[in-house]
């Protein structure tokens, strides 16, 4: 097995080259130096890498960095870089992706300077550099996750959550429940912030028949309505199935966030995935970020370009929490009696709490079927009552839910 980056010269070439923060980068040439010459070092590196990063066993798992207690011993806080450093061995394999799928130099740096950021983003919050996120950056070492302007995006089979169904005459998308999927009775997801089971709830069901499609309705606000709908075959055709590719897409925080941004990154994915993976047929984007936290049409200004990306794609309910918004917009190590309103969304997200308000992420999807990213929104229809149709296809009795 050839380690590369052991190389101190290396080490130097490719943390320059995925613009490393410089002090980082001299960490990282110290533990190449160490590595050389100390055996048990190079043995638990080769074993790490062996068994966690060679094996693929990292693409599989989210888990905590295991640290080696002699690898802390001669690290320090530092000690998660070892790791990082076995990780970043994988950057001529991910170079050489790059030139074989023809991919250019400005995706590959944009790309992978996310590793950096996160090491940045680690030192400006704890004092010393490391990665929190280990279980991250494998999607950019893998050449699965590129950065194609303001947003990241990654080819990923749709865990099927719910269904989605188009009609053509209308040009308009619904989403229907899977089968099974505990409901408050308002539409949330059961468990959400925590909480225990409400009472008042049902169970989402679905099924197909000859001429129909039959189950739960979603709003594109992510409420799961009580009533059942039956979908004609005939006027409505199934556009989203579990296993279906979507782009997954991820929200670096370096930049601002226009709406024209993020339509200018998706046309330019569009063009990305048509040239370097035609093989690809994805069906829309889909994404699970704290950006989709509802109560924030609340908390935010209409005119917020959190807002209006929120607004362009169709909710569905998910078990979220606070976590996840607090975790970004202060951190996951400030407490909330430690927390300042020193911003106007820190205030507002303060004093929604204060109010004792939920407030919860959900996942959300953008269907290329019904119209271009940024043209239209689902729930600006939705609030100009073009899903009103909702009440003319219900049908009298449908099943039990309780």
């Amino acid at each position: 097995m050839e380690f590369k980056l052991i190389s101190e010269h290396l080490t130097k070439y490719y943390c320059d080259r995925i613009l490393m923060p410089e002090g980082a980068t001299e960490i990282l040439v110290e533990i190449a130096r160490k590595i050389n010459g100390d055996e048990k070092l190079f043995e638990i590196y080769k074993d790490f890498y062996s068994s966690y990063i060679d094996s693929g066993y990292w693409t599989t798992v989210w888990e905590n960095l295991a640290i080696h207690p002699y690898v802390e011993t001669v690290f320090g806080n530092h000690a998660s870089l070892f790791y990082l450093h076995a990780a970043l061995e994988k950057l001529p394999f991910t170079e050489k992706r790059y030139a074989e799928l023809g991919i250019g130099d400005d995706i590959f740096v944009d790309t992978l300077r996310d590793i950096g950021v996160w090491v940045q983003n680690a030192y400006n919050l704890v004092g010393h550099y490391c990665i929190r996120n280990f279980s991250w950056i494998w999607r950019h070492l893998e050449a699965k996750l590129f950065r194609l302007g303001r947003l990241q995006y990654m080819a990923v089979p749709f865990k099927g959550e719910v269904k989605a169904f188009y009609n053509q005459e209308k040009n308009m998308i619904l989403l229907l429940c899977n089968s099974g999927m505990e409901l408050r009775a308002n539409g949330d997801m059961q468990g959400v912030c925590g909480k225990e089971k409400t009472d008042d709830g049902f169970v989402t069901e679905y099924r197909e028949t000859e001429e129909s499609y039959e189950g739960t309705p979603v709003t594109p606000y992510g409420k799961g309505l009580r009533q059942p709908v039956r979908l004609k075959k005939s006027e409505w055709k199934k556009v989203l199935d579990e296993g279906d590719i979507m782009l997954e897409i991820h929200i670096p925080r370096d930049k601002s966030f226009r709406p024209e941004d993020t339509r200018e990154s998706y046309l330019m994915a569009k063009e990305f995935y048509k040239k370097h993976f035609p093989e690809v047929n994805y069906k829309g984007m889909c994404c699970h970020t704290w950006l989709f936290t509802p109560q924030l049409q609340e908390i935010l200004p209409k005119d917020s370009n959190i807002v209006a990306f929120q607004r362009q794609f169709y909710l569905y309910p998910t078990a979220g929490s606070v976590r996840f918004l607090w975790n970004f917009v202060f951190n996951d190590l400030t407490e909330r009696k430690d927390a300042k309103p020193d911003t106007y969304l820190r205030k507002k997200v303060l004093d929604y709490l204060d109010e004792d308000r939920e407030i919860f992420d959900m996942r959300g999807i953008f269907l290329d079927v019904g119209g271009s990213f940024g043209s239209s929104s689902y729930m600006d229809k939705y609030d100009a009552g073009e899903y009103s149709f909702l009440r003319d296809i219900l049908p009298p009795s449908y099943g039990s839910h309780t």
